[in-house]
């Protein structure tokens, strides 16, 4: 295990696991950038003060600045101001190891060419990404509510995001599993649903059976659906091939849909949780995903 301490600067992680000023292991979680801004003009603003070697920049810093020397790497988000902070990092601790994680598909966020490599590494939670543009490989993890909540089951199968083009096929995977018997509840954000706090998604979670699955088209990484599946026990339906070559992959508890029989279909949602995968989660948690870092 590192005795390296490490600074992670990845906003959506705060919102999703309430880290925000948390230290775990040598691990400080801190905002990127201070606080919320309303409106597109003083995000603008913002931006452009970050893009120009001016004075006061640290204004905008989420509250680390004062303290990046202590740590041996700093870990940005991809965000659209990461290459910004780059900079800014680089100016004040010229030696500092800097590595940007995706966490994110590119083809959906920052361009790899915006950022300096000479100043930051290039990591990517997807594989086929890492090929494309030469990044170091490092994969999605996970940091379960603790404890984990307990709520009475309501529906046996749950999805939760937004339609991102695959409104057609959770609408048939839908209906295909309501003639199966099965209780469903698929909430599209933006279409059915409001946008859902990571805790309200968490306490669904909790209250179902089986999580659905269904990564954008082209993206080779996990999301965070499997993981969740992993560390809260739940079956995972999913549209992803390649969920065979994780290591916590188990028949009995992952269903690919449109390749695994759909006549096993019933005896997968009615079958015992195979607590074999129990034995993974390690892998993929928190420590384990900053220790790749150093390895």
């Amino acid at each position: 295990m590192t005795t390296k301490k490490t600074l992670v600067l990845i906003d959506s992680l705060y919102e999703q696991y309430g880290l925000d000023g948390t230290q775990q292991e040598g691990i400080l979680f801190l905002p990127m950038l201070r606080g919320r801004l309303a409106g597109r003009a003083p995000r603008a603003i913002r931006k452009l003060h970050l893009s120009l070697p001016l004075p006061g920049q640290s204004l905008w810093m989420g509250g680390w600045t004062g303290m990046a020397d202590r740590f041996d790497t700093v870990v940005l988000a991809d965000a659209g101001n990461t290459p910004n902070v780059v900079r800014y990092l680089k100016r004040r601790h010229p030696g500092k190891r800097m590595i940007v994680w995706y966490r994110n598909p590119v083809a959906a966020s920052l361009p790899p060419d915006a950022l300096d490599r000479t100043a930051c590494e290039l990591w990517s939670f997807d594989p086929d990404d890492c090929a494309a543009y030469g990044m170091g490989y490092n994969p999605q993890f996970y940091i379960p509510r603790t404890p984990a909540p307990v709520q009475p089951i309501r529906q046996d199968v749950l999805f939760v995001g937004q339609d991102k083009g695959r409104g057609q096929l959770l609408a048939r995977m839908e209906q295909a599993l309501q003639r199966a018997g099965c209780r469903t509840r698929f909430w599209i954000v933006g279409v059915n649903s409001p946008r859902l706090s990571y805790e309200e998604i968490v306490r669904e979670i909790a209250r179902s059976r089986v999580i659905v699955d269904c990564p954008c088209e082209g993206q080779a990484g996990l999301t965070l659906r499997p993981l969740e599946a992993l560390f809260y026990r739940k079956k995972l339906l999913t549209t992803s091939p390649a969920i065979r070559a994780q290591d916590f992959y188990h028949p009995g508890n992952v269903f690919v849909w449109g390749e695994d029989d759909p006549e096993t279909l019933g005896a997968f949602l009615a079958g015992p949780y195979a607590a074999q995968a129990d034995q993974y989660r390690e892998a993929h948690g928190l420590r384990a995903w900053v220790e790749r870092f150093y390895t």
